[in-house]
């Protein structure tokens, strides 16, 4: 079987969920059928995966999506795939809106000209869009388990082996990370005010005193500006010698040495797959979650993770002290959270989902 996947700036970094994911899916693929890879990358961006990929160079976001789209018809026509999955960029504020839902029907329709089912798969959907709006675009739209509308399929990672977990208690160490690399106002709005770390940092009222330490790791932490402005923030209640912040980090190595992960996102989404929470989840590292219906996937009624009211900074505290007060019921979270990543967040099981639709759609076909 001949599948094409397909998308805009599958690049570096590859801190974004939805890169990784096509990197995993290309890789398993790659292990029973024929895959190419196309996308598009800009200046000093590079790519590489497990199968023979192509990746135009273009200058600015319009281009990318020209030059994705112009490729598209090139290689459907000359290599004649069985299937297309389309994985557009899952943002939808603003201009982002009009451009990547006019690449989502393009894809599709420059598909159904010759005759190959495209899967437009949404890794995530942020912004004024839901997956009903997105389901009346396309033919195909796979949608992770929380999204109300669309066929539902696992988003899972390149698992590793199985390996003992590391000790429960590491010294009141907090962890928070996004791949967040341009310095701007704008991306350290962002961490603070959708990610959450602004909630997380007003938590330290209550935290510091109780001798907990935060780790924050983020790549536009290189530049000395943000730095600077982000423990300058107003909502920081940490003590600066309580603060350790990071540049660069390596999964899974990272999670050591943390007692719990936090995810403390600020806003409800239509669907949202945080890749690193799944990862502290394999490495063995509890997470606390902020309790939106996007992560109930991944929080179970608390039997895979903590939870607590999204952009409150006491709930989040009194959710840290409890479960580091309790060995026991952290024990419990974490190894049900492993054996969750395990059971469905496989990315072979995504691969299984994503061929399953695919036999469904070609038996329905004349």
């Amino acid at each position: 079987m001949r599948i094409l996947l397909a998308g805009p700036k599958l690049c570096t970094p590859w801190t974004e969920g939805r890169k990784r994911f096509v990197r995993d899916l290309a890789a398993e693929f790659a292990r029973t059928d024929e895959v190419r890879v196309l996308t598009t990358v800009a200046s000093g961006e590079t790519t590489q995966f497990a199968a023979p990929w192509e990746a135009p160079y273009a200058r600015s976001a319009a281009g990318h999506l020209l030059r994705f789209h112009s490729r598209l018809g090139e290689r459907i026509a000359r290599w004649r795939p069985d299937l297309v999955c389309h994985f557009p960029i899952g943002s939808f504020h603003g201009w982002y809106r009009i451009g990547n839902l006019a690449s989502m029907r393009w894809a599709d329709r420059q598909c159904a000209r010759r005759a190959v089912p495209c899967f437009t798969v949404m890794y995530s959907i942020t912004g004024a869009v839901c997956a009903d709006d997105l389901q009346s675009r396309v033919r195909h739209l796979l949608v992770n388990q929380s999204a109300a509308s669309g066929t539902r399929i696992r988003f899972g990672i390149a698992l590793r082996p199985p390996a003992p977990p590391g000790p429960l208690d590491a010294g009141k160490r907090l962890l928070f990370m996004t791949g967040l690399a341009q310095a701007s106002p704008e991306r350290l709005d962002h961490a603070l005010n959708l990610r959450g770390l602004a909630t997380l940092l007003e938590a330290g009222r209550w935290l510091a005193p109780a001798g907990f330490r935060l780790s924050i790791a983020i790549p536009f932490l290189a530049d000395p500006e943000m730095r600077r402005a982000l423990l300058r923030t107003p909502r920081n209640a940490w003590p600066p010698e309580r603060v350790e912040l990071r540049v660069t980090v390596d999964v899974p190595d990272v999670f050591a040495g943390h007692e719990l992960y936090v995810f403390p996102y600020a806003r409800e989404e239509p669907q949202f797959v945080p890749t690193s929470v799944v990862e502290a989840m394999e490495f063995g590292l509890p997470v606390v979650l902020a309790d939106h219906r996007f992560l109930q996937p991944l929080i179970r009624g608390g039997r895979t993770a903590f939870a607590f009211a999204p952009d409150d900074p006491e709930a989040l505290a009194r959710v840290v002290l409890a479960a580091s007060a309790d060995p026991a019921r952290r024990e419990a979270v974490r190894r049900q959270a492993v054996q969750l990543v395990r059971e469905e967040l496989d990315v072979r099981a995504s691969c299984a989902d994503i061929l399953a639709r695919y036999r469904a759609v070609a038996g329905d076909a004349p």
